[in-house]
Formats: C-alpha cells, sequence, structure tokens
C-alpha cells in the first residue's frame, strides 16, 4: 500500500508540479519576449508617426526654396558691385522667415554655392575642397535635385556636432548647378523623439545610422542588407559589436520625399529574460521545498494509514470465516473509521440476512396464496355455465321471435358478457377486446337506466393492439354506476379516456355521480391496499391483479370532489403489440 502511495505521489504531484514549472518558465519567457515584441512595435510606429511630422517641415523648407526665383537668381549673379551683393544679402528674409515659422524643429539652414562671388554669411557658403569631399557633397550632385536624408557633421566652433539633414542640389532656369541646400534639424528634437525609446535608432539606406539615444552610434554604418525584406521582426542582427533582436518600420520614399529611411528598434533576450529567470528560479525553488515536505507528510500519513488498514483486514477476515460477533475497535472518524463502523453494521445486518430471506419467503407465499384465493373466488362464479348459456339463449330466441329484437340484443350482450366473464384468465388480451367487453356492459347498463346513463368511450388507435390484463376496466365502470350515478337524481355520465404517456398506458373513467368526500376517498385507498372485505370487491380485486402482475410498475390513482364525480386512473406499462 505504502508503495502505491508513492507511486501516487510521483504520478499525481511530483511530475505535474515539474511539468507546471516548465510550463511556467515556458510562459514567461514567451509573454517578456511577446512584451518585447510589442513596446518595440509600438517604439517604433511612435518613433515613424513623430519623426515624419519633423522630415515634413523640413521637405517643405526644400519645397520652397527649390523654386525661389530670388535666391536662384542670386546663387546665379556673378556679383563685381559688393554693394550691390550686400543689397541682395540683406534684402533676402526668406531663411529667416522659414526658420521663425520652424523653428521647433529645424536648427539651421544653409546653402553651399558654387559662385566665388558670393560671401560667406553663415547661410551662404561657399564650396570648398574639404566639402566637396564630403559623401553627402557627392550624393547631392549625383542624384540631380531629388531629396536626400544625410548625417552632416557641422564644425561650428561653437558647438560642433552631427546633423541629421536634409540635402538638394539647386539648379537654376537654365540647368545649371547653383548649389546645395542643407536644411539642418535640430537634434534636441531628435532627443526628444528617441528619450522614450532608448533603443531605436533611424538609419540611412546606405546603413548610416543619422539618429539615435546613445550618441556613440552617430555616424556608424550597419549591414542594411539583413533590413531590406520590408517591415519585419530579425531575430538575429548584430549592432554594436552585440546580437540583438530588432523589429524593422520603413520611411518610404513617397513619405519623405528622397531616399527611404528604416526605424529599428532593437532588444536583447539576455536583458528580457532577466527577471522571468528571477521568477522561474524562485519558482523552482518553491517547488522543490514543496515537494520535499509533500513527501514527507505522504509517508507519515500513508503509514498512519495502512496500520490501521491492517488492523481493519484482521477484523473482516475474522469476519469472512463466521465470526460475526468480532469486536472491531479503530479510532478515527475518517473514511477507515466509517470503513469500520460499517462492516460491524455489516456483520449484524448479516445475521439479519437469513431471517429477512425467510420472511421474503414466506410474503412470497403469501402473495401466491392471495392470488389462488382470487381465483378460486372466480370459479366459485362460474356456477353451471352451460346451463345459464343455454337458459340465455333460449330467452334471446323467444324474445326475437316475439319481435322483442331489443330484448333479444340486451341477452346476446349478456350471454357474451358471461361468457368472457367466467373465461378469464391472466393471460393478456389486446386492448381493443377489452373495451368490446365493457362496450357491451354499458349497453347492458344503458338498457336497465334507459336515458338516466349515457357513457362516451375514445381510445388512440394506435393502441387498440397493446396487451393489458383482462377484466381490469369493467370492475371500474360497474363501480362507478353503481356507487355514483345509481345514487344520484338526474342524468349519469361516464367517460373512458386511454391514451399513452411517457411510455406507458393510460386508462382514466370519469363519471359525474354523487362522489365522495376526501375522507371517504382516502379510507377507500387505504382499504384497497388491505385484505380487508368491503363494499368495494371489484376495486380491490382489480387492484390486487395490478399488483401481483406489474409489481411497482403501475399506479392507481383515485380523485374524487363530494357531488361533482370520481375519476379513477390506472397507468401500466406498454407491453408491446403496437
Amino acid at each position: 500500500m505504502r508503495k502505491k502511495f508513492i507511486l501516487a505521489f510521483i504520478i499525481s504531484a511530483f511530475i505535474p508540479q515539474i511539468v507546471l514549472g516548465i510550463i511556467l518558465f515556458l510562459n514567461l519567457h514567451a509573454i517578456a519576449l511577446e512584451n518585447a515584441i510589442n513596446n518595440t512595435k509600438r517604439n517604433v510606429q511612435d518613433v515613424k508617426k513623430n519623426l515624419l511630422d519633423v522630415l515634413q517641415n523640413a521637405v517643405d523648407i526644400s519645397n520652397k526654396l527649390y523654386l525661389d526665383k530670388k535666391l536662384l537668381d542670386i546663387l546665379s549673379t556673378e556679383y563685381s558691385d559688393v554693394s550691390k551683393l550686400y543689397e541682395d544679402y540683406t534684402s533676402y528674409k526668406e531663411f529667416s522667415n522659414l526658420l521663425s515659422i520652424y523653428n521647433k524643429n529645424i536648427h539651421l539652414i544653409k546653402v553651399y554655392t558654387f559662385n566665388p562671388t558670393l560671401l560667406d554669411t553663415g547661410e551662404f557658403v561657399k564650396v570648398d575642397n574639404y566639402i566637396k569631399k564630403q559623401r553627402w557633397f557627392i550624393h547631392a550632385l549625383k542624384e540631380d535635385g531629388k531629396i536626400l536624408w544625410e548625417l552632416i557633421f557641422d564644425n561650428s566652433p561653437f558647438r560642433p556636432q552631427y546633423y541629421f539633414s536634409l540635402v538638394r542640389l539647386l539648379k537654376n532656369s537654365y540647368g545649371e548647378k547653383v548649389g546645395v541646400m542643407v536644411i539642418y534639424i535640430k537634434k534636441e528634437k531628435i532627443d526628444e523623439i528617441l528619450s522614450q525609446n532608448e533603443n531605436t535608432i533611424v538609419v540611412t539606406d546606405k546603413g548610416t545610422v543619422v539618429a539615435a539615444k546613445d550618441e556613440s552610434l552617430i555616424g556608424k554604418t550597419i549591414d542594411i542588407k539583413a533590413f531590406e525584406d520590408g517591415d519585419r521582426l530579425i531575430e538575429n542582427v548584430k549592432i554594436n559589436q552585440r546580437n540583438l533582436m530588432a523589429l524593422v518600420g520603413t520611411i518610404a520614399p513617397n513619405e519623405t520625399g528622397g531616399n527611404y529611411l528604416k526605424v529599428i528598434s532593437f532588444f536583447s533576450k539576455k536583458e528580457i529574460f532577466k527577471v522571468p529567470n528571477k521568477v522561474s528560479f524562485f519558482a523552482f525553488v518553491v517547488i522543490t521545498v514543496n515537494l520535499l515536505i509533500s513527501l514527507f507528510l505522504m509517508l507519515l500519513f500513508s503509514k498512519l494509514i495502512t496500520d490501521r488498514l491492517t488492523i481493519l483486514n484482521e477484523k473482516v477476515n475474522q469476519i469472512s470465516h463466521g465470526k460475526l460477533d468480532t469486536s472491531i475497535e479503530i479510532l478515527g472518524k475518517d473514511e477507515i473509521g466509517q470503513l469500520a463502523e460499517n462492516v460491524k453494521e455489516m456483520a449484524k445486518n448479516i445475521k439479519n440476512l437469513i431471517e429477512q430471506v425467510y420472511l421474503a419467503e414466506i410474503q412470497k407465499q403469501q402473495m401466491i396464496t392471495k392470488q389462488r384465493e382470487i381465483q378460486f373466488e372466480m370459479l366459485c362464479s362460474q356456477i353451471n355455465p352451460h346451463f345459464i348459456f343455454n337458459t340465455l339463449e333460449a330467452i334471446r330466441m323467444k324474445a326475437f321471435c316475439s319481435g322483442q329484437e331489443e330484448i333479444s340484443h340486451i341477452v346476446y350482450l349478456l350471454s357474451n358478457l358471461l361468457r368472457k366473464s367466467i373465461t378469464v384468465s391472466s393471460e393478456l388480451i389486446s386492448l381493443k377486446e377489452e373495451i368490446e367487453f365493457v362496450q357491451q356492459f354499458l349497453e347492458i347498463q344503458k338498457f336497465r337506466f334507459g336515458d338516466r346513463i349515457d357513457f362516451d368511450i375514445q381510445i388512440d388507435e394506435d393502441l387498440f393492439n397493446q396487451k393489458i390484463l383482462p377484466f381490469i376496466i369493467q370492475p371500474l365502470v360497474e363501480n362507478s354506476i353503481k356507487h355514483g350515478i345509481e345514487p344520484k337524481v338526474g342524468k349519469g355520465y361516464i367517460s373512458i379516456r386511454i391514451f399513452k404517456r411517457d411510455e406507458k398506458i393510460v386508462i382514466r373513467v370519469e363519471d359525474n355521480g354523487i362522489g365522495m368526500k376526501k375522507e371517504e376517498c382516502d379510507n377507500l385507498i387505504t382499504l384497497l391496499k388491505s385484505d380487508q372485505k368491503d363494499a368495494h370487491v371489484g376495486l380491490r380485486n382489480v387492484y390486487t391483479r395490478l399488483k401481483l402482475f406489474y409489481g411497482n410498475e403501475f399506479e392507481f390513482l383515485i380523485k374524487s370532489e363530494y357531488g361533482s364525480g370520481t375519476v379513477v386512473e390506472i397507468t401500466v406499462p406498454s407491453k408491446g403489440g403496437e
């Protein structure tokens, strides 16, 4: 028994808890990974949305300046008169106007000019050899007027740093290259966008990191090929010498007006799994301690149980060898204690079992005797049947010859009625035969009482071939006439209804006789179930025969209201024949 307890413990506790721990570990990792992915997706979407608003400002400025005739004229004119140059410079206010409008997002607007007659003002800068070698400058010349997004280093003596910028070649109306426009986006604005997204970077189509919270990444180049297949999750990517997972969002050229940009938000599995790993470790420690305590308690309780079961087994073995007076004293009110009490009770019941068997046999014999008494009473009523039939036939023929056809018919019905009642047996007959017998009986009664009595018989057609005990409806009808309608003043009515309910046959006989008071009805039901002789011999015989044949599978109900009538309802099992 103890081995089975240990096996049950392993199956029901050890294995499930280990499996539960593994499931917990895997689920925590899955949840942490899912949360990290969802957060990263939100980061990418937030950065894209906010960055697009800023980029659109730069594009609007670029489009305006690209078509600004006055700006193109300044860049195309070769000035010989410094005063004229000064006048044009001072009259051109478009840069300052645009910066005042977009100062929230735009840091500076510069035009790098090829015109040697122009002066460097901070807004207009002459192209030198250093500028010509810059990658962004070369790209601008190559793209011939298309908008480009580049990372540009501003070597201002006050604050030299990288700026995420819009770069675009400017050409005059003759198609001549007159300068390169650079619109610097405020670094503070980029930092603000990335402030809540520390692990997010913005990369150009060349792989240059143009925006990042970690400034050490700005200006570095990454392999852009890994991010070229659209917006998706990349499970293994190397950024800044670290193997990371990354989610990519693309800002397409139709959204920026220039080359596409990639918003890459990354995270480390190792970092996101730190908390789940701690929780899992703690859970496994708890599970281990719990299993050890549970094992100890299980062994302790199993010993208590098996010791008591051993004692109980010895006592039961003694009882099985006939020692029914064996004393069983097992402490406890649990199932084993209850089992011990039940075994004691069982021993007592075994003593009484023989007496009960003898008593049941005696009751069975009594039922057989009762059935024989009923059969004897029925046989006693069969007095010289041939003499009676011959006499009735002689009366019928004499009445017929005298023109008394109604009397002749009634005598014929009476003869059939007596013949069937004499030949009745315990064999089942069809409901159709039983109803024909009852109808003949009622026609005789109608002859007796004339218009004082009327009747109605209704039976479901599909029940005609159902088998029932013979001679159980006529006594009910006879009882209704004798005790209900005969004492009644006025016209009597009997209704017989046979139908099926819940796969059982229901026979209902209802009259509008004088009825019974509640006390009389209760006494009648009591008498039916007893052996006392009373005026309702027919009802008692019907009840007894039903009881002998159907056992407890039938119902016999009597409902009566004084002055209104009586209903007798019999319910018996269906015996086939449909």
